[in-house]
């Protein structure tokens, strides 16, 4: 049966809103359809766009009477989508699209993936407490860090995090370093009365639903995603009180933005004394201590992870340098298998050991919240510089950092 799809023009101050809808099927067209599942989601769009892979799930949706809105908020505003554009949208520009979203009394859930999180909680919060009233909110893969932290140091949320009062379910991919930050983010979202639910996608890696590589086991997912937001709908309909009023923004978090994103090793302030306990690749017990008296590059990796794997060369080619020098290069995986790791190391042999953090232990303790991140640790054991993303590891500035500690 064809789904179609209609425009419709909303302006909001200056800014002109193109709103595509995905039309759903008539009920009576659809056999056994409750008449009560009718209902809209709103998807904002994230980092990467408005995205023809949950256009698709769209349109499943509306074979059970869901009507779907999409709006490229960044093309209204002359944006391209990034990270960094989130962060220009105004809130009250999501306010009011949300307002004009519940105008008919339609229960309207918000879509929100990735960075779009936080346009959903400014959205939702900001100068619209009522707002909260029959709307429900689904986060897959959310972030809503104020900043990515540094290596070592906590995360800050958005301010809205905590002021949210609504059923929301987070779907969370399990092969990233987030999953591991879910708990204490439920925590943070139930701080202003929200009902929160997670579920873990197992074995799926970020962005899983629109990667160009996706496994078996995530095009698995995403050909029942549709299925599962349906589910997490009807579960949150019985949460949808009319009563619910967002909190009043706390002060504790001032959403000051800034950029964190660098090549270089930063000098580390955060703290030290870290413990780092873990098998190598050959199930051999490994721990920081073990290499007292020696300079150590400690890298989180994975390798669904594309900086992380462009980088891999340079820290082998660095090792190389400083043959015969009392340093080290170990390289923490996160969570995956040891045949997936040594295939990947068969297809990109590297020179240092491969530690297998299978539990997240070490992506906890060490304040991990970015992939890649790496810490350069002095021959005490204390940590002297930090950097989250890809560099290559064999620039000169790299390697006088190290040749420096070596020296002490």
């Amino acid at each position: 049966m064809p789904i179609h799809a209609s425009e419709q023009i909303l302006e909001l101050d200056d800014v002109s809103l193109t709103i595509q809808v995905t039309d759903v099927v008539k009920l009576d067209q659809v056999q056994g359809m409750d008449e009560a599942a009718k209902a809209r989601l709103l998807w904002l769009p994230s980092e990467y766009g408005v995205l023809p892979q949950e256009q698709q799930i769209a349109k499943q949706l509306a074979l059970h009477g869901m009507e779907s809105w999409f709006v490229d908020i960044y093309e209204a505003m002359f944006l391209s989508p990034t990270p960094s554009a989130v962060d220009e949208i105004p809130s009250d520009l999501i306010a009011k699209l949300i307002a004009f979203a519940k105008l008919d009394g339609k229960p309207l859930w918000v879509v929100a993936p990735n960075k779009a999180a936080q346009l959903a909680v400014r959205g939702l919060v900001d100068d619209q407490p009522t707002a909260q009233n029959y709307t429900g909110l689904i986060l897959i893969n959310p972030n809503l860090y104020l900043n990515t932290p540094k290596p070592g140091e906590e995360a800050q949320y958005w301010s809205q995090v905590s002021a949210v009062n609504l059923p929301i379910s987070i779907l969370q991919a399990e092969q990233s370093p987030w999953r591991w930050r879910v708990t204490q983010l439920a925590d943070e979202l139930q701080i202003g009365g929200s009902d929160v639910f997670v579920q873990i996608q197992p074995q799926a890696r970020d962005r899983f639903y629109f990667r160009p590589d996706a496994l078996e086991v995530e095009r698995d997912i995403t050909s029942h995603l549709a299925d599962k937001i349906r589910q997490i709908m009807y579960q949150q309909l019985y949460y949808m009180d009319e009563k619910r009023q967002a909190g009043v923004l706390g002060s504790k978090v001032k959403n000051q933005i800034e950029s964190t994103r660098s090549t270089e090793l930063q000098v580390f302030n955060g703290e030290q004394n870290r413990a780092l306990h873990l098998e190598n690749i050959k199930g051999g017990k490994v721990s920081l201590s073990d290499y007292q008296g020696k300079v150590v590059l400690l890298n989180f990796w994975a390798s669904w992870c594309p900086p992380c794997v462009h980088e891999m060369p340079s820290m082998a080619r660095l090792k190389d340098q400083l043959a015969g020098q009392p340093f080290e290069i170990l390289a923490v995986n996160l969570a995956e298998s040891k045949q997936a790791i040594q295939a990947f190391t068969k297809a990109h042999p590297v020179n240092f050991p491969i530690l297998l953090d299978q539990t997240g232990s070490a992506v906890q303790s060490w304040q991990v919240f970015a992939y890649p991140s790496t810490y350069l640790i002095d021959k005490t054991g204390q940590i002297r510089y930090a950097l989250f993303g890809g560099t290559e590891w064999d620039q000169a500035s790299h390697i006088e950092k190290v040749k420096a500690l070596l020296s002490e």
